[in-house]
């Protein structure tokens, strides 16, 4: 079976976007940007922004990209055991990266929300539909609940836990160890509370949609009305609730941009199959699509490196736009290192090794 370029487009333009949004959190993983008491015209404006454009959005939409990966897998092979192994290591790879490299890993939530999956690929169109869109909105109820369950203040940079947050940072492999396991802990025991149903119920999503070849057709004409007004409606009440007071709304702003998340990945999906005089600059992109679990994997361990060893007072010093700049650069060196990369070889290292662990696991379980 061919590779599809929409998937891969879209794939491309996910993991990029995520470089975006996580780098704030790989400086500092328990708070993401901690922003000056006073803030500057560019924080603010990047943080609108965000907002409106981009937060939770690629997250959400590599969410629904791997459900329809699983359509696809099953397709070829027409066996639901067979599609296990990946899986497992899928969720082997991403306990390592969590551990070793940085604890914000969505591979082992993907890995077990794709075993629950699988029991959906023999399921009816609407059933599939019904329950992904059930189990997400569940997700937003639980974050939204939870929310309320939160004591933390807001702090800013010039306060006393901001001080302590930076200096109590991994600066060195033994107590970036310890940090990561104590937060993958943390993050393992939100897996079923939370993340683990959010994940489903977009994998679900992303299930119908390549079923409905949405992915490769776009959305029909009301679907689409649908998709642009509630983008404008949730994005205009995130402003809203943002102006007035962020910090008192922050929860229910939380739970507004997941589910904005979800009409706004479907308005990218809608673009990428509906424009095609761009297609020829989509190029680069599909071909991080292509090797998108080695530019995710990637993306990590280099800033990780950077904001732990080469510049480690960025976390104490960077605005919202130095971030910013930062990401563009990972970006466009993927831009540039991908379509290279993958004129002389078909798989990404890290694709290769999911490739062969995938290969060893299911010889294991045939012995």
């Amino acid at each position: 079976m061919n590779r599809i370029s929409q998937l891969d487009s879209l794939r491309g333009i996910a993991v990029l976007g995520l470089l975006l949004l996580n780098s704030y959190y790989f400086a500092l993983f328990e708070t993401g940007y901690v922003r000056p008491q006073v803030p500057v015209l560019s924080d603010q404006i990047i943080q609108y922004l965000n907002l409106l454009l981009l937060d939770s959005r690629f997250r959400t939409l590599f969410c629904m990209l791997f459900g329809a990966a699983l359509v696809i897998q099953f397709s070829k092979r027409n066996n639901i055991e067979s599609l296990k192994p990946r899986l497992i290591a899928i969720g082997i790879i991403g306990i390592l990266h969590s551990i070793f490299v940085w604890p914000g890993d969505i591979l082992l939530s993907y890995g077990i929300a794709g075993f629950l999956a699988l029991s959906y690929l023999n399921a009816n169109n609407q059933r599939v539909l019904h329950h992904g869109i059930a189990l997400f909105f569940l997700s937003c109820t639980l974050l939204l609940l939870l929310s309320f369950t939160s004591t933390d203040e807001m702090i800013s940079r010039q306060s006393a836990q901001f001080e302590l947050l930076v200096t109590s940072a991994p600066s060195d492999l033994p107590s970036l160890l310890i940090h990561n396991v104590a937060m993958t802990a943390i993050m393992l025991l939100m897996l079923p509370i939370l993340t683990l149903w959010n994940a489903l119920g977009l994998m679900l999503i992303g299930m119908y949609c390549f079923k409905k070849q949405i992915f490769t057709l776009g959305l029909n004409k009301a679907h689409l009305t649908l998709t642009i007004s509630a983008i404008f409606i949730l994005s205009a009440t995130s402003i809203a609730l943002e102006t007035i007071d962020g910090q008192k709304y922050a929860g229910i702003n939380e739970a507004l941009v997941w589910v904005n998340a979800l009409f706004g990945a479907l308005l990218v999906t809608h673009l990428n199959a509906k424009i095609s005089f761009g297609r020829v600059l989509l190029m680069p992109v599909q071909a991080v699509g292509k090797v998108a679990l080695t530019c995710y994997l990637m993306q990590s361990f280099i800033m990780i490196c950077y904001f732990v060893w080469l510049n480690p007072q960025a976390r104490a010093s960077y605005n919202r736009i130095d971030y910013v700049e930062l990401a563009f650069v990972g970006i466009a060196l993927q831009l540039l290192l991908a379509p290279l990369y993958t004129r002389y070889f078909t798989h990404g290292p890290f694709e290769y090794v999911l490739k062969h662990l995938s290969l060893k696991i299911a010889q294991r379980h045939k012995d």
